[in-house]
């Protein structure tokens, strides 16, 4: 049975399958390989049918990661078209949060979930949890779910309808499946990575790792090592324990925030030395203070029976103020830093570990649609570019892409007044009144989408307008997606790097042209000037390339491919900020986007007219 077979499509695309066998080839080898190629290509299908036939000839596991629920969905499917036409089992894992049939009807803030979960599980109280060694239907459901990968609306309405909890069943197909696929915490994340590899039996040794755009690796490990507090979050907690009568963790709460602002207002310099504030706190308060106040807000056992089972509000800061306090005590690697009413916890080399751990899989396939320049890439997900193997597909897609660069706007911080936010959206005005299909709009931040979406939604009538929102759960989302697509020409508002920007996909006619305001580049922090310290240290010329610059134009390049997503497809991208204009930008963006390419002040005169040529050619 060869690749052919293995493949959820009768034909390839060109370079689908020559990428298909590179990536077989490695897996067999035991490499660790980097796969690069341009949105809309189709490498999900490939990368999956060169896995997969490498698994089934060594007799490995595959485990699928991906940053977001929405990426996630996208393999799903591949996967399960797959499945009907090559027998193998597959099943997919999220969140406890997401598969959660007990919390309906009642609030429970996502950082209280893993506390709410435990205390009704370990008491009996979850009907859901409790049922499944019961259920007569249950190994039945599990078998059934790992012949076709089922959708999370699917698995929770037939987890429902058996009353289990929909976790456990996807708990157990994990461990029985050829192909899981998961988010990037429970690969990558130390305090959940037992639930895969651990209580599933998985042996790293025996997988086949692959990374779903991997470019967003670094920013994953420096989440995941890095923590902040503020004053005010304290105070909040502090109110919350007293409404919860907790009265012990109060004061305890109180006496945390008083050492901590002293040690703000005896310190002038941002980085601290948290051996230092360490023996402060032992010597105001014993030896094991800290720890035992981790404890105590981390279980927040004063408050569990009376928020649960009277269905009273649930500890949300006090259980925020305890992971923090718990990373203080523990991470000997965590450097502390501060700054106006705030602390941070941030790991300044976060990826130190990462070739090791991918070193312990038998093989790994990191994907993405940009990696260029691969060595800066590579070395900043903290691999050797001499122990990597980089395959950069050759064919692209016979795609038509017009790029208009607009030099009169910027979205820098100290640019950023009423009056910018009023040209960009005249901009973005004029392409949406120029294009009778589908319009994407992708702004930096939440900050910058919201001025400009109120501004263009009360100028342009007639047009359906959605706009992404911080905290969306995965049923919004998908709301917000099925309202796009119900209109031809409906316009979608979102931020680059979000779940709508990588990893989804827009066929057809859905989007004509793609907007793309500024450059995410991270703010200035001490957390960020913890890295480049680091960095520096190492002897690392490229640091600011390698945190601000490229994270940010890969947020703005995978954004401007959303659109093309099949070949022979058409479309304009207009970037809207004069950074994108210089020659290192242009020389660093991918050749479908820079092959047809103009710089101007886009008036919406000249949006107008770019737009009326590009599509009356078409014609």
């Amino acid at each position: 049975m060869g690749i052919e077979d293995r493949f959820a499509y009768a034909t390839f695309r060109p370079g689908q399958r020559e990428l298909a066998q590179r990536v077989q080839a490695a897996c067999l080898g035991g490499e660790i390989i980097i796969a690069e190629a341009m949105s809309g290509f189709g490498k999900t299908a490939a990368v999956l049918a060169g896995v997969l036939a490498a698994a089934e000839e060594s007799g490995c596991k595959v485990v699928y990661a991906c940053r977001t629920k929405r990426q996630i969905n996208r393999v799903v499917e591949e996967v399960s078209r797959l499945q009907l036409k090559h027998r193998f089992k597959a099943a997919s894992l999220s969140s406890k949060f997401d598969y959660c049939l007990l919390r309906r009807g009642r609030r429970v803030p996502r950082e209280s979930f893993g506390w709410y979960c435990t205390f009704n599980t370990s008491n009996n109280i979850c009907s859901y949890f409790l049922n499944v060694p019961l259920a007569g239907g249950f190994v039945g459901l599990v078998r059934e779910s790992l012949l076709r990968a089922p959708s999370h609306s699917e698995l929770m309405s037939s987890s429902e309808a058996l009353h289990v909890c929909p976790y456990e069943v996807a708990r157990l197909a994990i461990a029985q499946a050829t192909v899981a696929v998961v988010p990037y915490h429970y690969a990558f994340d130390r305090r959940t990575t037992s639930v895969l590899f651990d209580r599933n039996s998985i042996e790293r040794s025996h997988t086949i790792l692959v990374v779903d755009e991997a470019h967003n690796l670094r920013e994953f490990y420096r989440g995941m090592s890095s923590a902040v507090i503020t004053f005010e979050q304290v105070r909040e907690a502090i109110r919350e324990a007293e409404a919860m009568l907790m009265d012990e963790a109060a004061e305890s709460l109180e006496s945390l925030l008083s050492t901590l602002e002293q040690v703000a207002a005896e310190h002038q310099g941002w980085m601290l030395d948290r051996n230092t504030v360490l023996d402060r706190f032992r010597s105001d308060h014993g030896t094991a203070w800290l720890q035992n106040l981790a404890f105590e807000l981390n279980a927040s056992s004063g408050a569990a029976w009376g928020s649960v089972v009277y269905d009273r509000r649930l500890p949300s800061l006090i259980l925020r103020v305890g992971e923090f306090v718990a990373m203080l005590t523990s991470s000997d690697r965590a450097e502390l830093v501060k700054w106006e009413g705030s602390f941070g916890l941030v790991d300044p080399d976060p990826v130190r570990d990462s070739y090791e751990y991918f070193r312990g899989f038998r093989s790994a396939v990191l994907v993405s649609a940009t990696v260029s320049p691969s060595n800066v890439f590579t070395r900043s997900i903290g691999l050797r570019p001499d122990l990597v193997a980089v395959y950069h597909v050759a064919a692209e897609p016979a795609v038509k892409v017009k790029t208009a660069i607009d030099t009169g706007t910027s979205t820098r911080y100290k640019q950023r007044t009423p009056q910018m936010y009023e040209k960009i959206s005249e901009r973005v005005a004029a392409v949406v009144k120029s294009t009778s299909s589908g319009v994407g709009v992708f702004a930096p931040s939440y900050t910058v989408l919201g001025p400009i979406y109120k501004r263009v939604s009360e100028s342009i009538g007639g047009r359906n307008m959605v706009a992404e929102a911080p905290g969306l759960s995965n049923t919004q989302s998908t709301e917000l997606f099925d309202s796009f697509r119900s209109a031809d020409d409906s316009v979608l508002f979102a931020v680059q790097g979000g779940r709508f920007s990588e990893g989804e996909d827009f066929e057809g006619g859905a989007m004509g042209s793609i907007v793309v305001i500024g450059m995410a580049v991270p703010p200035p922090s001490p957390m960020m000037y913890a890295e480049y310290e680091c960095l520096k240290r190492t002897g690392e010329h490229d640091s600011h390339l390698m945190l601000s610059r490229l994270p940010a134009l890969r947020k703005a390049f995978q954004a401007a491919g959303r659109h093309i997503r099949n070949p022979g497809k058409r479309g304009l991208v207009f970037l809207l900020d004069e950074r994108f204009g210089s020659p290192t930008t242009i020389g660093l963006m991918p050749s479908w986007l820079s092959r047809d390419l103009v710089k101007s002040d886009l008036t919406p005169d000249v949006i107008e007219s770019i737009s009326r040529g590009f599509w009356s050619a078409q014609s």
